[in-house]
């Protein structure tokens, strides 16, 4: 039985929407999803980047599950990720489904992440929060992975349900045990997630609302209580833990030996690059932030010097030029490479991450404490794992930063106060973010398959 979606929901008061008017918000969001992905997928187009990902390495992975079956072998496969997306396919694969069946089925992934987080968003905004919802189904990187046969959104599913879990008021074992078995769920589906354990920790050491800590200085108070919640939760991830070492010894490394030669990290513009997503993204929410910026400063002024001079450092010290050699390319990279470049330092990705730290500082002041906190410790291990990757590319940031956003707005008091400039701001993202995926799809090169796998690889094709 799938969780209660009810149990992702902030408690406390009932919700402000009524039930009627959230289930109208996901159905709309649910087919606005399904149309734009089906469509793509039942015109037969095989084009563009996300395309050749499909076809080249998850098609191929899964057609060798599927002649495998009932005994696949784990050990090496066509796909850098850890094989539950694979497998699941694999089975109505075997029973003759074929590539477009494959992508139809799949895409119900994508519909289940947009609808969840719609869901949680319309709690107190009504039908009105579909409209945050939709800069994630205009972005390319959540678009089509709901499209092509792609991992990505059913890692971000499982991803969302976690940080939902993390973000309730009163956590107790329960909460813990349930995250614990989606850490294990999610490590099958993309093993870099495993940093998801890290909001599981500490949501257990904040506690409730009323245990969080005020301030820094009190973020070790009541030591004993916090250990002991801690460790109970430390416990409830240990076997996610086990099913990546598993995973390891399996493979020999953290990636199946097909791709152990193309992902070593690290790579030390990522967290630069992503405070510059976050600085582009948050361009189109000036509205809301911009007000913002005096009351933090009036109150908080050291920690938006703090955070700024961190921001700059970030973008200062790693080379930042447009490189494929270095794993800094695509997505905002190539708008980095039509800039001058000083010292193999590009200006604009130092301004960018300088910017997406105060941004982020206007961010958390929409937040309770303890949505702060668990954000603040959320994305530093998710920064931190995403720099182990050699490639900093945005596809795999923009989704988080989105999930980020939408839930922060969600739950945000402020929000209410200026849902006209909070749903402006949303078409304009979304407008933008669409354009790019049209544009994307329409200017996709069709999928060589013979030249990267030769005449042998395409018999796995037979099905498409």
């Amino acid at each position: 039985m799938p969780p209660d979606p009810s149990q992702f929901d902030p408690p406390g008061s009932e919700p402000a929407a009524s039930t009627r008017h959230r289930l109208q918000a996901v159905v709309l969001i649910v087919l606005l999803a399904l149309v734009a992905c089906w469509a793509v997928i039942l015109s037969g187009n095989l084009k563009g980047r996300a395309a050749s990902d499909d076809l080249l390495y998850h098609w191929i992975a899964i057609n060798q599950f599927a002649q495998q079956w009932p005994a696949p072998d784990l050990s090496d496969y066509a796909s850098a990720t850890t094989p539950g997306y694979h497998l699941v396919l694999s089975v109505f694969v075997k029973m003759g489904l074929g590539h477009t069946g494959a992508q139809l089925l799949a895409s119900l992934w994508t519909l289940a992440l947009l609808g969840t987080m719609c869901w949680v968003v319309t709690r107190h905004l009504g039908r009105v929060g579909a409209l945050l919802v939709m800069p994630m189904l205009a972005s390319v990187y959540v678009l089509f992975p709901g499209i092509w046969l792609l991992p990505d959104n059913a890692g971000w599913l499982l991803v969302l349900l976690i940080v939902l879990l993390a973000l309730r008021e009163s956590p107790g074992w329960g909460t813990w045990a349930l995250s614990g078995v989606l850490l294990v769920v999610l490590v099958w589906l993309r093993q870099v997630h495993i940093w998801a354990a890290a909001p599981i920790w500490l949501a257990a050491w904040l506690g409730t609302t009323a245990q969080t800590p005020t301030g820094v200085l009190t973020l070790f108070s009541s030591p004993t209580q916090r250990i002991g919640r801690v460790l109970i939760a430390i416990g409830c991830t240990v076997p996610a833990f086990m099913t990546l070492a598993w995973f390891m010894g399996t493979w020999g490394g953290l990636v199946p030996p097909m791709f152990q030669d193309m992902h070593q990290g690290p790579n030390l513009a990522t967290p630069g690059f992503m405070l510059m997503q976050l600085a582009v993204l948050s361009v189109f929410f000036s509205p809301i932030l911009l007000p913002r910026l005096r009351m933090v400063w009036a109150h908080h002024w050291r920690w938006v010097l703090l955070v700024g001079c961190v921001g700059l450092l970030l973008g200062l010290l790693p080379s930042s030029s447009y490189s494929v050699e270095q794993g800094r390319y695509s997505g905002w990279w190539n708008l980095i490479k039509t800039f001058p470049v000083v010292a193999d330092r590009s200006p604009l990705f130092v301004l960018g991450s300088f910017l997406g730290s105060i941004a982020l500082v206007l961010w958390l002041s929409l937040c309770t404490s303890r949505d702060a906190w668990i954000w603040i410790g959320l994305l530093v291990a998710f920064t931190l794992a995403q720099s182990a990757n050699h490639a900093s590319w945005q596809r795999y940031h923009e989704p988080m930063l989105l999930i980020m956003l939408v839930l922060i707005l969600a739950r945000s008091n402020q929000t209410q106060r200026t849902l006209s400039r909070v749903a402006l701001s949303c078409v304009l993202l979304t407008l933008m973010l669409g354009a790019i995926s049209v544009m994307t799809l329409m200017t996709g090169k069709p999928v060589d398959v013979v030249s990267m796998w030769g005449p042998a690889g395409t018999n796995c094709l037979y099905w498409l």
